[in-house]
């Protein structure tokens, strides 16, 4: 028993140390072994592959030709018709720089002329079955990992700019009430409301528009900025919750 105590501890030792991870463990560096191995890690993370003529500069061709033209082509061939299968309508000049938006839900997708989508995307019909609307206008560019989560209606005017990681949510997700929530009920009435971004609007980088809300012409939301009340036109809004920071001189024109 006397034997089998110290061993059963060192066994218990070593699995905790498997567990811990070997750069864990060698970042301790309590022993000899330990302070050898962190060495050899420290020294494999400064060490960089070189560049070989030929090889990296035909890798570099690849990855060019990969991300450039082919993108394109298989975007042209591929992807676009794809998403032109699963929209009621999509106008001329649609440009797609990464796959097919994930759409989910019972959602009717109009799209107008020279509309620009970047990759990641997820449009959402949250109505439970209901159909729900997205319009999208001419001219629009919507960035990289945009969300639209449609209560009734997010309609988006023309020559609109949505950042990346930008969030439009029309819809609560879930009730209020504790109880209600907790037997997976959807939200109350007022937890679903329609978005409006009229023309000329633009809203940064993680920024996010709640249900009900309405983006005047020509209005700009700051990055981050979380808006739950109504933007007049050219205004510029920031913060959580968002507020007026500024007014933008209206153009030669407007």
């Amino acid at each position: 028993m006397e034997l089998g105590l110290p061993f059963r501890a060192a066994r218990r030792r070593v699995e905790w140390e498997v567990q811990l991870g070997i750069i864990e463990w060698a970042h301790r560096r309590e022993s000899p072994l330990q302070r050898r191995v962190f060495a050899l890690l420290r020294g494999a993370s400064t060490w960089g592959m070189p560049a070989l003529p030929g090889v990296h500069d035909a890798l570099l061709a690849e990855r060019r030709f990969r991300k450039g033209p082919l993108r394109l082509l298989t975007s042209k061939l591929y992807y676009e018709p794809l998403l032109r299968r699963q929209c009621q309508s999509v106008g001329r000049g649609l440009l797609l720089h990464e796959e097919v938006p994930k759409i989910i839900g019972n959602l009717s997708v109009r799209l107008g002329e020279r509309v620009t989508l970047s990759g990641a995307q997820v449009w959402i019909s949250a109505g439970r079955g209901r159909l729900t609307q997205l319009e999208v206008g001419d001219d629009c560019s919507i960035g990289y990992g945009a969300e639209f989560a449609v209560g009734d209606l997010i309609r988006i005017g023309r020559h609109v700019k949505i950042a990346n990681y930008a969030a439009l949510l029309g819809y609560d997700g879930h009730a209020l009430d504790p109880l209600a929530r907790a037997r997976n009920e959807p939200p109350e009435a007022e937890g679903v409301q329609p978005i409006i971004v009229h023309d000329y609007a633009w809203i940064g980088f993680r920024a996010t528009v709640l249900r009900g809300v309405t983006i005047g012409r020509g209005a700009v939301v700051a990055a981050c900025a979380v808006v739950a009340r109504d933007v007049p036109e050219l205004t510029v809004v920031a913060g959580n919750p968002a507020k007026a920071i500024r007014q933008i001189e209206p153009p030669a024109g407007w």
